[in-house]
């Protein structure tokens, strides 16, 4: 049977997905190879022929997951306050609390990346980056996109370790209240 020309960075596509879900949702250092590949439906010796380690899947799997949250912050219209807004909420939102699996690797993994080897924070800082000048390109100002970013991890980092959904909303409000100032203020200064 052939296989599609594109097969092979599909099945790799789809490895990246699965494991992200899957360490976003359980930590990836906690988990083997092994509960890796089951998450992706494939065995061991599978992962293995499209990387070479447990730190190769972790350098591409941030890759995949930072390019992820980029191109969503990248697709807002900078010049739509109530799009930006949207952005905001959609990150600042229960849902985003309840269901790591599908959102931002930030809140999930920023932890063990910072005990993680140079080549996976060298990974990180390069995608962080891009979230980072597209964060910008909403706030006018790149001060105010590290503030912004910082406030909103931190913000679905502490609601997670919250027992009570009320303390949760009331912590998630109160940061996209502060973002939407910093914004605010941001895009009202004359930029030099």
């Amino acid at each position: 049977m052939r296989y599609a020309t594109d097969y092979k960075e599909q099945a790799r596509l789809k490895l990246l997905d699965a494991s992200g879900r899957h360490a976003k949702q359980h930590g990836f250092i906690s988990s083997g190879m092994a509960d890796l590949a089951a998450a992706a439906g494939v065995t061991t010796g599978s992962l293995y022929k499209h990387f070479s380690g447990k730190s190769d899947l972790f350098v591409a799997m941030i890759n995949a997951e930072l390019q992820r949250t980029a191109d969503m912050y990248g697709a807002v219209d900078a010049a739509d306050p109530a799009q930006v807004s949207r952005a905001l909420a959609g990150y600042l939102s229960l849902s985003h609390v309840q269901h790591p699996a599908v959102g931002c690797p930030l809140p999930s993994l920023t932890p063990e990346i910072a005990r993680a080897d140079d080549a996976v924070k060298a990974a990180f800082e390069e995608g962080l980056q891009k979230i980072h000048a597209n964060v910008s390109a909403l706030t006018h100002d790149s001060d105010t996109a590290w503030a912004v970013m910082a406030q909103n991890v931190g913000a679905v980092m502490l609601a997670r370790a919250m027992h009570s959904e009320a303390l949760q909303q009331e912590l998630l409000n109160a940061v996209m209240r502060a973002g939407d100032e910093l914004i605010s203020r941001s895009k009202a200064s004359p930029i030099l």
